[in-house]
């Protein structure tokens, strides 16, 4: 069938219609099906065919005669507009089907977001109602005993309030399951340290944790010299012993017709970490008295909700879930019988598995809650039988006000809550460091600062105990706090000069005198003083000297759970009771193992695993925001890569702590062992010679243990190529004397990219994992003559090779010893 063609120049497409070319006396041409078909085999191949070209095709295709040299023009020129009008509808097409799913799948969201919605709002007006209940009784318990013929609420009011008393007496039977009965399967704890001797006519404490039930759970029971009331006060007053605890807030209370208490409360905890939330709780307490004379205090959350209040600050607290716990006081002779359960549900799915045991461990909840109640119990009754000081610094409630101050400081830096005005700088940049930022009015020394900057890290580390590492910490002070500040001389006149010494750290006599002892016996309150010495000697009358009021604690313990912290803040020459202290510091978690298979069987190693929490804060003025963010930024990464050194040394020290004089006879591999004051070199000097000794019985060759000169110093004169590799899931090179690098061809910069494989690999095949199975079984391997490659890829022969095992302080492998024999470069000429 013939096709009609309308004829479209270049001026119809710059908006001439048909309509209105063909009104002008435009031309209509009508092609045949041959005609069609010749033009539709031309343009497939060229779709844009010159003068020339079309002037050819007319020639050649007899089919085309009596169309002129335009209309074959204009039919290509219409053939590309329907072709490019084809393939935008098919792009147009294409775009409105994705367009099409991607809605589809934003109706799918939002119908789910929709429906967790209509979930919380349902379960937020379930607590409101529960809320509403309360204050309506309270509002009415009054109007009930007014002198009024009737009350027309009265029917209603009474059934509020025996639901309410139900509950109550509900979570009363099954605390009391748990105190004294048989609810919970408990098992005594075997700590030592949780056993506490008060003072007077008392007996020691117990403590059980649950080994089956929902959540986790602990009890204890202790006799003390206290009457009821005063310890109904005390364990009410949950923030005045609880450092983890950050408000408990009573929204309702009620008296009952049996003399009870209900209480509707609301309890918040810092989260211990930067990378879980915090916890809240919505509990209902009734305080009783049995009928035998036994006071009881119970609580128990009053809704299932995971979902958190609906105010702002709700976004930063996960809900947790209180199960039936409390206390119940027996009246006795002399004092009281004290029987304290904590049982609850704190939402471990919800938290990152590497911090996950801290939310599902009964020990640890053992630590937060019942074992801080005993320690505040035993601290008012050895204050009440203790004598008055007149010197204020001596009063125990002196110290544990400031203790209690600081570590609540370092818990507002952890967390930085946003209701308190803080707000995350970096929320969109992926980054190892947080920074949060508030304003602030003035205070303290820098009284001009209307600003607050807090810069936080954390790092897992292996084979690190909390204890030892706080102790390197504590003592390698300069270590981490000497930071090169002359980059940002303004911000730290502004916001550190009053905090930090900066470079002076080397001209800065540090001096601790010690307040005494706080919550218990392994913590410790102190002030640091820097004293410049550079400017004693100059007698300059502005010494420039620092303070720093400073807590201690978890030195002495290296179990699960264990938490380390050293907190300070700076302060002025008189220690202040009102003004703001800023904390700064760090917290040393003990997080358990972590597994790895071992190079030479298919044994699984069990490494202990540590987080370290690090958290400074920066007063300043906010016009300075940009520099003291820099400035801050490299401080905080300047500290985390001096803890990463510290780590290689503390995974030496082990456990145990610095051995006491008498130890050498009953553990002979301390033998070379020094104070841990020593520099970390030194240190492992002394383990490898010692642990050198102890594995082939004998000295290393050329060192004499008895010599004026240090072993570190004969290591490092000595003509073997001398290296030390830590032994955890990936070894690293941590140690090689001048001969050691001269052998490798390295620099200090680069030996932790040295292998223990690539030392070991050219020579006659041998591997870490081919040699390590004799190591285990005698403490070291001699490797005949052989060779090895430099990191500059050069053969170096030896004539041999003592691998050996380097023990920690406390008789743990935590390392490799080599030492290559007559090495040399062979002669290529």
């Amino acid at each position: 069938m013939a096709r009609t063609e309308v004829i479209v120049d270049e001026s119809i497409q710059k908006g001439k219609g048909v309509r209105k070319r063909h009104e002008e006396g435009g031309k209509y041409a009508r092609y045949s099906e041959d005609q069609i078909a010749v033009l539709e085999k031309a343009y497939a191949v060229c779709s844009n065919p010159t003068h020339f070209q079309r002037q050819q095709m007319m020639r050649d295709q007899p089919a085309l005669r009596g169309i002129d040299h335009k209309q074959l023009k204009v039919w290509f020129q219409n053939r590309r507009c329907r072709e490019k009008q084809k393939k935008e509808s098919g792009d147009v097409a294409a775009e409105n089907r994705r367009l099409n799913e991607a809605n589809k799948m934003l109706k799918e969201e939002n119908d789910g977001l929709n429906q967790k919605m209509i979930i919380i709002i349902s379960e937020n007006g379930e607590l409101r109602h529960q809320v509403f209940n309360l204050t309506s009784i309270v509002a009415t318990y009054h109007m009930r005993h007014r002198p009024e013929a009737s009350n027309p609420q009265e029917v209603s009011v009474i059934v509020d309030e025996r639901g309410l008393v139900s509950l109550a007496e509900e979570t009363r039977a099954e605390f009391l399951s748990k105190a004294i009965g048989t609810a919970i399967n408990w098992v005594p704890v075997p700590w030592q340290k949780f056993v506490f001797q008060l003072q007077g006519p008392v007996s020691a404490s117990i403590v059980y944790i649950s080994s089956s039930c929902i959540g986790v759970a602990v009890r204890a029971y202790v006799t003390v010299p206290l009457e009821p009331f005063k310890i109904i006060e005390i364990y009410k007053d949950r923030t005045s012993w609880s450092r983890h605890c950050r408000s408990m807030n009573v929204f309702a209370r009620r008296t009952v017709n049996n003399g009870g208490t209900i209480e509707l409360i609301h309890t918040q905890y810092y989260a211990p970490t930067m990378v879980a939330c915090a916890r809240d709780f919505w509990t209902i307490r009734y305080t009783s008295l049995l009928d035998d004379g036994c006071f009881v205090i119970c609580e128990k959350s009053v809704s299932t909700s995971d979902a958190a209040p609906s105010s702002p600050a709700a976004l930063e607290f996960v809900r947790g879930k209180l199960l039936a716990s409390g206390c119940m006081i027996r009246p006795s002779e002399g004092g009281s019988t004290i029987y304290l359960v904590e049982h609850l549900d704190l939402e471990a799915s919800s938290v990152p598995e590497v911090v996950r045991p801290l939310y599902e461990s009964s020990e640890i909840v053992a630590k937060k809650t019942i074992i801080s109640v005993l320690t505040h119990i035993q601290n008012v009754v050895n204050e009440n039988n203790g004598t008055q000081t007149l010197d204020p610094y001596e009063e125990p409630t002196f110290r544990r006000s400031f203790s209690h101050r600081l570590s609540r400081g370092f818990n507002e830096a952890v967390n930085c809550f946003s209701e308190d005005g803080w707000a995350i700088m970096n929320p969109d940049v992926s980054d190892d460091l947080i920074m949060s930022i508030k304003r602030k009015q003035t205070f303290g020394d820098s009284g001009n600062c209307d600003s607050i900057l807090c810069v936080k890290s954390s790092l897992l580390l292996q084979n690190v105990f909390p204890a030892s590492m706080l102790r390197l910490l504590k003592e390698r002070r300069s270590s981490w706090m000497n930071f090169n500040f002359t980059c940002h001389p303004v911000a730290f006149s502004k916001a550190a000069g009053f905090a930090l010494p900066g470079l002076g750290t080397h001209n800065l006599s540090e001096t601790t005198v010690l307040l005494g002892q706080t919550n218990h016996e392994d913590e410790v309150l102190e002030i640091v003083r820097f004293d410049n010495i550079l400017d004693r000697q100059q007698h300059n009358s502005s010494s420039g000297d620092l303070y720093h009021l400073q807590i201690s604690n978890g030195m002495e313990d290296n179990g699960f759970g264990t938490c380390s912290e050293l907190i300070f803040a700076p302060i002025d020459r008189n220690i202040p009771n009102e003004s703001v202290l800023l904390a700064s510091g760090f917290r040393v978690y003990s997080m358990g193992t972590s597994s790895h298979s071992n190079l030479a069987s298919n044994e699984s190693i069990n490494n202990p695993l540590t987080m370290v929490i690090i958290a400074f804060q920066f007063p300043f003025q906010s016009h300075l925001v940009g520099d003291v963010e820099a400035m801050a930024r490299g401080y905080l990464r300047h500290i985390v890569s001096s803890v990463k050194e510290m780590s290689l040394e503390a995974m030496l020290l082990g456990a145990t702590p610095a051995p006491e004089t008498n130890s050498i006879a009953a553990n002979p591999a301390m033998e070379y062992n020094d104070t841990p004051e020593l520099d970390f070199t030194v240190n492992l000097a002394n383990l490898m010679c010692q642990s050198y000794r102890l594995s082939l019985g004998v000295d290393m060759l050329g060192l004499n243990p008895h010599s004026t000169d240090s072993l570190l110093e004969q290591m490092h004169n000595h003509p073997c190529a001398i290296l030390c590799f830590s032994l955890g899931s990936v070894p690293v090179c941590i140690y090689t004397n001048p001969a050691g690098f001269t052998m490798i061809e390295t620099t200090p910069n680069n030996l932790q990219v040295l292998s223990l494989d690539r030392v070991l690999g050219s020579s006659n095949n041998l591997y870490l994992y081919s040699v390590l199975p004799t190591i285990q079984q005698q403490g070291y391997v001699i490797l005949p003559p052989g060779n090895t490659l430099s990191m500059m890829n050069r053969i170096v022969l030896y004539g041999k090779a003592v691998v050996w095992q380097v023990l920690g302080a406390d008789g743990s492998v935590n390392g490799l010893g080599l030492a290559f024999m007559d090495w040399c470069f062979p002669d290529i000429s």
